[in-house]
């Protein structure tokens, strides 16, 4: 199969969108990322596919850290600022810091702060298997990206982004009620 058909074909496989961030000593890194899976709830961990010519596999390589931010779906303009090279990608992005130091985009629908615990080569890739040291989650709803282009997701659940609520039904696969632990912003479990 030639690339550009693979491409095309590809594309239409909808996920949610991501920055994966990592910092180096006193230099922050981050990059848009769809190539981002959950692994295994035993012990907590995900996978991340990284480029290897980009300086975020790098300093992820180095550092052995990274957060996964999944971005909202009023956060295109990030992902798309993420997703292009820059000097400073952070200038202006309302941030937080993790207990390790890693950029933590604020108002993102989730992040997962990770440790690698293997680093194996796919093709062009890297592929980085985290472990999942802490979680924070909300119920914001995602940003998509299908077919080249970026979108929401309010098909399923019914409901728009202005209306903000989450029906009881979308709490079930979190194993939580409302009130034991999306309720709110920023929910947070650590292992």
């Amino acid at each position: 199969m030639d690339e550009p058909d693979f491409r095309r074909a590809i594309s239409r496989f909808a996920t949610g969108v991501t920055v994966v961030t990592a910092r180096t000593g006193d230099r922050t890194y981050g990059m848009t990322l769809s190539a981002m899976t959950s692994l295994s709830l035993e012990p907590p961990s995900l996978l991340v596919c990284i480029n290897r010519r980009v300086p975020t596999e790098q300093a992820v390589a180095s550092s052995g850290k990274f957060v996964v931010n999944v971005l909202a779906d009023y956060q295109e303009r990030i992902a798309r600022r993420f997703a292009r090279p820059a000097s400073d990608k952070f200038d202006g992005v309302d941030i937080e810091f993790s207990r390790t130091g890693i950029p933590v985009l604020k108002g993102t629908v989730a992040s997962f702060e990770c440790t690698v615990r293997e680093r194996l080569a796919g093709g062009t890739h890297s592929i980085f298997v985290g472990h999942v040291d802490s979680a924070r989650f909300n119920d914001r709803l995602p940003l998509v990206y299908h077919a080249a282009g970026f979108g929401d997701f309010n098909a399923r659940t019914g409901r728009t982004a202005a209306e903000g609520q989450v029906g009881s039904d979308q709490f079930a696969s979190f194993g939580a009620t409302p009130a034991e632990g999306l309720a709110g912003v920023g929910a947070f479990f650590s292992s």
